[in-house]
């Protein structure tokens, strides 16, 4: 009973405005629904979209071509919630990988999520250098990974210090 006393007051805080609702469906850049994309969103995350085959003969570790697995799918919480915080990692790292592989590596570009960017890396590659280019991404992205976790664990995030 002492709950619903406290819901019932707190609901009699809400302040409601005259406007009428508007209703938005994020799955479209129009905010328009449609079923199109309720069937599109509807299998989104339920299966794997992208080619693993290049990552998985990747010549790293094990726990490596795991954690690349996971990577490409979203699925590093700490990663998301780092991102969430606003902490992304200094594009000067891709930049930096880039010119020691003699331009392999493709940069990320802003906004395009890193399953697309892994296809895109590897799709510039010839098949010779794929194996080669999964690899650098894969140790590239778990020595990051794990040095922004470090730094974020040890409350070092918001100061600036040299690798």
């Amino acid at each position: 009973m002492a709950e619903f006393v406290v819901l019932w007051e707190r609901v009699q805080e809400v302040q409601f405005s005259d406007d009428p609702d508007k209703i938005i469906w994020k799955w479209t850049a129009n905010g328009v629904y449609s079923s199109k994309s309720a069937y599109a969103i509807q299998f989104v995350g339920s299966y794997c979209t992208f080619n693993t085959s290049a990552l998985w003969k990747a010549k790293a570790e094990g726990k490596h071509r795991f954690f690349a697995w996971l990577q490409v799918q979203a699925k590093i919480q700490t990663a998301d919630n780092l991102l969430l915080k606003g902490i992304a990692c200094d594009p000067e790292v891709w930049f930096l990988v880039r010119e020691w592989t003699g331009g392999l590596i493709t940069m990320p570009l802003p906004g395009v999520q890193v399953e697309e960017w892994w296809n895109l890396s590897l799709q510039a590659a010839t098949a010779e250098n794929r194996s080669k280019v999964a690899a650098i991404l894969i140790y590239t992205g778990w020595n990051l990974w794990n040095e922004r976790t470090e730094e974020f664990s040890r409350g070092l995030h918001n100061q600036l210090y040299e690798f």
